[in-house]
């Protein structure tokens, strides 16, 4: 039994919503570390690149 492209959807959808808050708390903490290594300097310490990007 094959699901087809709108069952996919409606699962994709239904499988957010209940992660949403999580999902939040992940972007939020994407954007902090990208503007963190957005302002701090490359070189201060090393492998802050591995950490920062």
């Amino acid at each position: 039994m094959r699901i087809g492209p709108a069952g996919r959807v409606r699962g994709l959808v239904a499988w957010a919503s209940r992660h949403r808050r999580w999902l939040i708390v992940l972007a939020l903490l994407s954007m902090f570390f990208s503007v963190l290594g957005y302002f701090t300097n490359p070189v201060s310490l090393p492998g802050m690149c591995r950490i920062y990007g």
